[in-house]
């Protein structure tokens, strides 16, 4: 791997439209970058209507990840 980024910020609401499958990151694509990444920081989770994934589901299903609440500031 030519880049090794200590953090990652991925947008993990699993955002979709009305009949698609998800078009931004689920679960298992955030543990795929925990595998890869030391620190990952899951954004964009109960954001918008179409984002059905909620903090509590993605902190249960990947431990790892970073998951802020709202207006929480982390220091990386």
């Amino acid at each position: 791997m030519r880049h090794r980024p200590d953090v990652a910020v991925v947008n993990a609401g699993v955002a979709r439209f009305l009949d698609s499958g998800p078009i931004v990151t689920d679960a298992e694509d955030v543990r795929r970058v925990v595998e890869r990444v030391p620190r990952v920081v899951a954004v964009h989770l109960e954001a918008l209507n179409h984002c059905p994934l909620t903090r509590a589901e993605l902190r249960a299903a990947v431990p790892e990840a970073l998951v802020p609440a709202d207006g929480e500031t982390l220091e990386l």
